[in-house]
């Protein structure tokens, strides 16, 4: 587990919502959620012991409603995906896709992906996605952003050398931030500005382009391992 500086207490990344679901999705989430997700915390865990030798193994921090995951699984049914959120909502909908699409190669974490990462071997991670985390804009909070220097090492330890970090944000400084702390943690190649074209647009993105804030794309490869 990563801990904080503070009483040995994890700095959350997020903000907790816990909202009620519907009684469908309700529905969707007791049935579904034991068969199709992995445990935030305990032993060393590699995801060949539920995917067997995938060709691509992905991890999402934060997969917001889940849309891409689903979206992405349909098309890729070759690759495996890990999606990590705090918020069941987005993990029902990604429990309601599975079942609706016939998807085998999803599973879903509910929990802190500070904690997850902890659990997976090193190198077993083909790309990681980060799209669209919280920017936490006001200066006093910015130790709470997710792709900072303290947290670089340990979120990306599970990336194997040559894998593939990948950012969305509608926040230039939180762009500027995260390919700081990226530079700095010596582990990444330089950054490139590149939109897969696979990456939808979620309602996240829609909501800051209609508020008339671009969206930056850029993904870093992992060139050096851990000391």
């Amino acid at each position: 587990m990563l801990r904080g500086d503070s009483e040995n207490q994890l700095v959350r990344t997020f903000r907790p919502r816990r909202r009620r679901l519907g009684a469908e999705m309700d529905d969707v989430y007791q049935r579904l959620i034991d068969r199709w997700s992995i445990d935030e915390d305990g032993d060393r865990f590699h995801p060949r012991e539920v995917f067997g030798d995938a060709s691509t193994t992905i991890l999402e921090i934060g997969c917001g409603r889940g849309d891409l995951v689903v979206s992405y699984a349909r098309g890729h049914r070759n690759d495996s995906l890990m999606a990590i959120d705090v918020h069941t909502r987005g993990i029902a909908n990604i429990l309601a896709g599975i079942e609706a699409h016939g998807l085998v190669n999803v599973r879903v974490v509910e929990g802190d992906a500070q904690v997850f990462v902890g659990r997976l071997a090193p190198g077993s991670i083909d790309e990681i996605w980060v799209f669209f985390p919280d920017p936490w804009p006001k200066a006093r909070h910015r130790n709470r952003r997710l792709l900072r220097d303290d947290l670089i090492g340990a979120l990306t330890r599970p990336l194997k050398v040559g894998g593939v970090l990948r950012l969305a944000t509608d926040s230039a400084d939180y762009a500027r931030w995260a390919a700081s702390a990226i530079g700095n943690s010596g582990r990444f190649s330089e950054p490139i500005g590149e939109r897969p074209v696979w990456r939808i647009e979620t309602v996240f993105e829609r909501r800051a382009r209609e508020e008339g804030r671009a969206t930056i794309d850029v993904r870093w490869t992992r060139v050096a391992a851990d000391d």
